[in-house]
């Protein structure tokens, strides 16, 4: 585990090793662009210039904002970004993923405290994510490993609004202790809006084993997941206004059909940015179960 977290940060360290941002852009003056700077900053406004300049500061673009035009250099920027495509967290819900691929938008983020996972893209075709927790007082054999490939196989951008669709199919792998093993298939579809992402997701357990024993420090528990059984999901994300900072997230799920009893229903507030997210709501299990969920995305890349 700790070489599969090694790889990724050898690869998202290498992604950033890259020219100028100025380089390779030309820009459309009808365009909205947000530029993301290096110091946190982000400014919402259209391309006016591109200047090339071969001295130490660098090219630079002129830049037209609501407080007025800028001249921006090269070597301040991380990256411009189509507003349109502003959300680099469109590829998850809460917790459950969508057909929108990770591509660039590569993270590092922590679930409920104990939960320390990272994802990345290859190119916008294939996703991956992987997690092992930290509980405290759980030994190393007892903690959850988890782990998520994904694969984008359609996209289709609408021609009479904004938005399109995603198709994708994938596979998951969790560890509940050392000792019991459960996974995945799936598939799911994600229609994205100019406010609103809407997925459905058909999933199947796979695997020999039904019955599970658990421990987490001195209490055991047990559980019964048949192979075999279809789940069904949906996710919602959507901002609450025209700021970028602000969005509402739901997920309900049930794990198997036949049974109305393995339900589950997450509601969440969402303030981000484009390096940032943190995630804020209540999960509710039938029969009644109500328990706070936190979840923290850094997206520095």
């Amino acid at each position: 585990m700790k070489t599969f977290f090694l790889s990724i940060l050898l690869i998202l360290i290498f992604c950033e090793i890259k020219a100028d941002v100025l380089d390779n852009f030309v820009g459309n003056a009808n365009t909205i662009y947000v530029i993301r700077l290096k110091n946190g900053d982000l400014l919402t406004g259209q391309l006016i210039d591109i200047i090339e300049d071969s001295g130490e500061m660098g090219s630079s673009i002129k830049f037209r904002t609501q407080i007025g035009t800028t001249t921006i250099y090269g070597s301040e920027i991380i990256e411009i970004i189509i507003k349109d495509d502003l959300n680099r967290h469109s590829h998850r819900a809460f917790i459950m993923p969508t057909a929108e691929p990770i591509g660039k938008n590569h993270f590092v983020g922590n679930y409920m405290i104990a939960l320390f996972y990272a994802g990345f893209g290859i190119y916008d075709y294939v996703s991956v994510t992987a997690g092992r927790s930290v509980i405290p007082t759980v030994l190393r054999q007892d903690q959850i490993s988890v782990l998520n490939v994904k694969a984008t196989l359609y996209t289709l951008d609408w021609e009479s609004m904004k938005g399109g669709m995603s198709i994708a199919i994938g596979g998951n792998l969790a560890f509940i202790n050392d000792r019991n093993r459960f996974s995945h298939l799936f598939t799911n579809i994600t229609f994205t809006g100019d406010r609103t992402d809407i997925t459905g997701m058909v999933f199947m357990k796979t695997g020999q084993d039904e019955l599970y024993e658990y421990r987490f420090a001195e209490r055991v528990y047990n559980s019964f997941y048949a192979n075999n059984s279809f789940g069904i999901g949906m996710g919602l994300t959507t901002k609450f206004s025209e700021r970028h900072d602000l969005y509402f997230v739901g997920e309900l799920w049930n794990t198997d059909i036949a049974k109305i009893t393995n339900t589950g229903l997450i509601g969440a507030i969402r303030l981000q940015n484009s390096s940032f997210s943190a995630d804020f709501g209540l999960m509710y299990f039938t029969p009644f179960t109500l328990i706070p969920v936190v979840n923290f995305i850094w997206t520095p890349f």
